[in-house]
Order: C-alpha cells, then structure tokens, then sequence
C-alpha cells in the first residue's frame, strides 16, 4: 500500500512538473510573438507615415501637373489663334497677290489696245493707275510682313515655352511614376506586413486558448491531487486506527498470555498439592512420617508492549511578494473578442509578465489588466475588471 501510494504521488509530481514545463513554453512563445508583433506594428507605423508623405508629394505633383497642363492648354489655344490669323494673313496676301497679277495683266492688255493714243496720256494714266495701287499693295504688304513676322516670333516664343512645359512635364510624370511605384511597393508591404500581424495575433489567440486548457487540465490535476491527499490522509488515518487496534491487540495478547501463565502456574501449584497429598496419604497407609516437600516457585517474565507510532507530512506554503515599479503608457489596440489588449510599454522599460496595471480614462480609474506577454516596445494584457468598454488610447499607470 506504501508503494503504491509512493508511486502514486511521483507520477503526480511528474505530471505536474510536465504541466509547469508545457506552461513555460508556451508563455516563451507567446512572448516572442508579442515582440515580433511590436516590431511589425513599428514597421508598420514608419511604412505608413512614408506613404502618406508621397501620397503628399503625389498630390503636390498632381496639382502641378494640372497647372502645367492648363498653361500648355492655354498656350495651345492661343497657338491655334495665332496660326488661324496667320492663315487668315496668308490668304488675304495671297488674294492680294491675285489681285495684283490680274491688274498686271489687265494693264498689259490695255497698254496693247490703247497703243494708238499718245505717249503722254497713256504714261500718265499708268503713273494715276500704277503709283497709287501698287503703294497701297505695298504697304498692306508690309504690314502683313510686320504682322507675319511678330506672329512668327510669338509662335517661336510658344514653341520654345510648349517645350519647357513638356520636359517639365515628363520630368514630373517620370517622378509620379516613381512615387506610385515607391507607393504600391509600401502597400505590398504594409499587406504584408498586416498580414503577419494577423497571424500573430491568431497564434496569440491559439496560445491563449491553449494556455486555457493547460491552466484548465492543472486545475483538473491539482483537484485530483488534493483528492489523493485527501485520500491518502484517509489512509495514514486508517493505517494509525490499524496501529492502535493492533496496539490494542497485542497489549490484550500480553495480557491473556500473562493469565494463561498465571493459570499455568495455579494449575502446577494444585497438581503439586494434589501429588503432595496422594503422597501423605500413601504414607499414612504404609504407617511412614510424612515428608516435606519443597515447592519449587516459578519464574514468569513479562513482556513490554510493543507501540506504533504513526506520521503524516505536513505542507508549507511560502508566499512570495515582489514590489512592482510603477509605469504609465496607453492603449494601442483592443480584443474585445478574446479579452486582451496591447499597451506601448515592453521589456525595454521594465515591463515583465505578471505586471499589473490600471486603466484610466479623465483622470477615472475604468479597469485592471495582467501582463500575459512582454516584448521590447508593447505587451499583451489580460482584461480582469472594467466597468466600461476599454478603448485605444487609454492611459495605463
């Protein structure tokens, strides 16, 4: 029975030992995960911020390219005015030109037929038809000249402005370009990146659940472990009732052995009489003295008792206090869901698991948390107590 109960007891220790073992474990990795995560969640932030700076700059670029393209617009339409009077010009000189050949030949065919009325007339009436006309040719001719030629220089003007404008543009759409790829390449990570989190998060989940269950199966062996010692009590007290009836017994043994030697004794005493008496008798029939007999007395040895004693074990407990230092952060994220939260204070400020902290909200005491996993920037607490929902940017002290 001893045995067994010994067995019993080490295989409780060893389970127990096996349950404390798969508890560190898994509280390593919750850890490892939750730092793992503070880094992803840093990561995170510093993507995050990048892309809301080039989003800045691609919206700044954007605006400039639309100004650009409004100029360019601009300058075309002004461009097209400037080539339709160009053509308008182009034509009116053209149909001046026309005109002047049709007059040219007009004034052939009149010098042929007129050639019969005198020299002095028909000079004179060239001089009246050619001086005035062909001055006025000439001076719309120049100012078409002056105006085709300041037409000219504005469309070079606008040619050398439309190109600027467009290498400026190119540069600028080379740089929107590079911007939404640096973008769509910070996405992939930011995905990526959430992504981890999320899984994080799911192991974290699992490790809890898990966590659960062994603190679940150790209350299970604890209470079997108690209920064996309860039993085992039982069963030192019935081994000492064992020890004391048996103590009982043997102390009614030493005493019926005692008064079967004592009537041993009386019983010899009343033979030996007997004897002496029958002797006495023969004698006094044979006409002989009586002879004195000796009696020889007996020696009888008394035994001790035998006494077992009975012991239990006694259980000690050793409380173990520790001062926790004091910190003060915030909420970074909230499950409701599985009912734990992430705060920004880590190992790197002295944070460790089993830490406890209180949730604040202006300046009022809402909640009292447990740390479960401490990594290097943030941990994983437990929610014990809220009296309100627990929200991000809470202040924890």
């Amino acid at each position: 029975m001893e045995q067994k109960i010994k067995f019993i007891i080490i295989g409780l220790i060893g389970f127990s030992v096996v349950c404390l073992f798969l508890f560190l474990q898994a509280t390593g990795s919750q850890q490892l995960l939750v730092r793992e995560r503070n880094d992803l969640k840093s990561e995170n932030t510093t993507l995050t911020n990048k892309i809301n700076q080039l989003e800045n700059k691609i919206n700044q670029l954007e605006n400039d390219l639309n100004s650009n393209k409004e100029k360019i617009d601009s300058l075309k339409v002004e461009r097209n005015k400037a080539v339709e009077d160009l053509g308008g010009l182009q034509r009116k000189f053209e149909l001046a030109s026309k005109a002047r050949d049709e007059l040219i030949e007009k004034l052939k065919s009149r010098s042929q037929s007129q050639r019969e009325q005198p020299v002095a007339v028909q000079q004179e009436i060239v001089l009246q038809n050619t001086d005035a006309y062909w001055g006025a040719i000439l001076k719309a001719k120049t100012d078409l000249e002056m105006q085709l030629t300041s037409i000219r220089g504005e469309l070079r003007n606008l040619q050398i402005t439309n190109e600027s404008l467009q290498r400026s543009k190119s540069t600028l759409e080379l740089d929107v370009n590079s911007l939404r790829n640096e973008k769509q390449d910070l996405l992939r990570q930011l995905d990526y990146n959430q992504k981890i989190l999320d899984s994080m998060s799911q192991e974290v989940v699992r490790e809890r659940n898990d966590k659960v269950k062994i603190q679940d199966s150790f209350k299970i062996n604890k209470n079997e472990n108690a209920l064996l010692i309860r039993q085992l009590e039982s069963l030192n007290n019935h081994k000492s009732t064992l020890d004391r009836k048996l103590q009982n017994l043997q102390v009614g043994k030493d005493t019926v052995e005692k008064r079967l030697s004592e009537m041993e004794t009386m019983l010899t005493e009343r033979i030996f009489q007997i004897n002496s008496l029958k002797d006495e008798l023969d004698a006094i029939r044979s006409g002989k003295p009586p002879a004195a007999l000796e009696s020889k007395p007996k020696e009888s040895v008394e035994l001790p008792a035998i006494v077992v004693r009975s012991t239990s074990a006694a259980q000690r407990e050793s409380p173990l206090t520790a001062d926790a230092p004091v910190f003060s952060g915030k909420i970074l994220a909230v499950n409701s869901d599985n009912n734990f939260v992430v705060i920004d204070l880590g190992t790197s400020s002295g944070v460790k698991h089993g830490d406890t902290f209180n949730v604040y909200r202006e300046g009022k005491s809402i909640g009292y948390i447990l740390v479960i996993q401490a990594r290097d920037n943030l941990s994983a607490c437990d929610i014990k107590t809220m009296s309100i929902p627990l929200k991000i940017g809470d202040s924890i002290k």
